[in-house]
């Protein structure tokens, strides 16, 4: 029989005490659009995922099915017995269940886990551009939860911004477990190749095993990197369908844009993992190394000597060189040369972008921590930095708690992204708290 459209499952789960056999959720409610008043749904490679509410407050994303996964009973039957002693904290709990919705009078499975209250990578990227310590930490955050699954020698299998969530306290969650790699699965074909942005360009379905996640997880830390380094690249790369790398870098670095600005990148530690990942973009996937194999190679930066692997939560500066300075993390670095859509002055020049520079900034936005300063000799006192925000246009350096350019001449967003107010539609900055065409207060 085919399976259901998005259209069935949503007529379905508007009538939980029918079309469920699961007791909480017979009882439950599915969440609504706030506008529309429409169910929630979010689609994904071959299933649709509704968030439901159950008559005691907790809440679950369902999992709906649009197409046949081989052994999807088996695979997640599997997976429930292999974690159920030891799971990471970056998986959530889930069920599988064979009966589990009644759509045009037959039953089909579904998934029912923990709703994960949180924000998807790319979109805790976009709203703290301004706080590179944030992403700094996420970034930190990212390389223990890939270790974790590297420890027990699994993989998720499609390691890509939608499938990770970054929580209120920075923690972060993995969803949507339907091609994740077991021991057991050993040479099985995979279920699905994953998000195209972040894979290997060489994969092919005969590709699966515990070394899948290598490639997209050096991706995904790189690209946190050097964004808390310089935040222009995502106005400059990011597509909505990745971070700021994308397919076609992989498939040819050597003309990719992208890779050239990394290369230039003032942290030597993503200049250091830019190179690695132009050449793994060549080597077969199965010898892509792990993310810690590759970060033990990176350059010693600190002056105390350490590797700038061994702390990702803290940007390092490159180490003076005779008759030189060290640079702010950021400062200088390439950047787009045409202002965004909104980079126009509106509602009253520079007294109004006053207003907004110090009051509707980032709720908590401030000059990020120092960079460590280079060695220096007894009589050369340390020189202090602060990391600045180019302009997008003009290239002045800006404190990055600031919304729109210093210059009163330029007054480009610094930090445009793809963000729309809900009530004119007008882009507006990722930082600001009101819009500033209709002035719209912004959740």
């Amino acid at each position: 029989m085919p399976w259901p459209s998005i259209a069935d499952y949503t007529a379905s789960v508007q009538n939980p005490d029918k079309l469920f056999e699961d007791p909480e959720l017979m009882g439950g409610r599915v969440g609504r659009h706030p506008s529309r008043g429409t169910p929630l749904v979010y689609a994904g490679n071959f299933a649709a995922v509704y968030p439901m509410e159950t008559a005691g407050g907790r809440k679950y994303a369902v999992r709906c099915f649009t197409r046949e996964v081989k052994d999807q009973r088996e695979r997640y039957g599997h997976l429930d017995a292999y974690l159920r002693g030891v799971r990471p904290d970056a998986f959530v709990t889930f069920k599988y269940e064979d009966r589990g919705i009644k759509v045009r009078g037959d039953w089909f499975p579904i998934v029912k886990m923990t709703w994960v209250e949180g924000k998807r990578l790319d979109r805790f990227v976009e709203d703290n551009l301004s706080r590179p310590d944030l992403i700094l930490d996420v970034c930190a955050r990212w390389r223990g939860a890939n270790g974790s699954l590297r420890g027990l020698n699994i993989a998720h299998n499609d390691l890509q911004h939608g499938n990770i969530m970054v929580q209120a306290d920075d923690s972060l969650r993995l969803v949507d477990y339907d091609g994740i790699f077991l021991p057991q699965f050993s040479g099985e074909p995979s279920p699905e190749l994953g998000h195209a942005q972040f894979q290997h360009p060489l994969r092919k379905t005969n590709d699966y095993g515990e070394y899948i996640d290598n490639f997209p997880a050096l991706v995904l830390y790189l690209s946190l990197l050097a964004l808390s380094v310089d935040p222009g690249l995502w106005q400059r790369f990011y597509t909505q369908e990745n971070l700021i790398l994308s397919k076609s870098d992989y498939a040819d670095p050597a003309k990719s844009e992208c890779f050239r600005a990394l290369n230039n990148n003032p942290h030597p530690t993503v200049r250091y993992l830019a190179e690695k990942l132009q050449h793994l973009c060549s080597v077969p996937v199965d010898q892509v190394p792990e993310l810690e194999d590759i970060l033990s190679g990176a350059p010693v930066t600190s002056p105390g000597g350490t590797s700038a692997s061994a702390n990702p939560s803290r940007p390092q500066t490159q180490p003076a060189s005779s008759g030189s300075t060290s640079r702010p993390a950021g400062a200088g670095a390439s950047t787009s040369s045409s202002p965004a859509s909104s980079s126009r002055v509106v509602g009253g020049g520079s007294d109004y972008r006053r207003l907004l520079h110090m009051g509707q900034s980032a709720p908590g936005a401030s000059v990020a921590p120092q960079s460590q300063p280079a060695a220096a000799s007894p009589r050369q006192p340390a020189q202090v930095v602060t990391p600045t925000m180019p302009c997008p246009r003009c290239k002045q350096a800006n404190a990055l708690d600031l919304v729109y350019c210093d210059d009163e001449s330029c007054a480009s967003p610094l930090y445009p992204g793809n963000r729309k107010c809900d009530n004119c539609q007008d882009h507006i900055p990722v930082n600001v708290d009101f819009c500033p065409e209709c002035g719209t207060k912004l959740i």
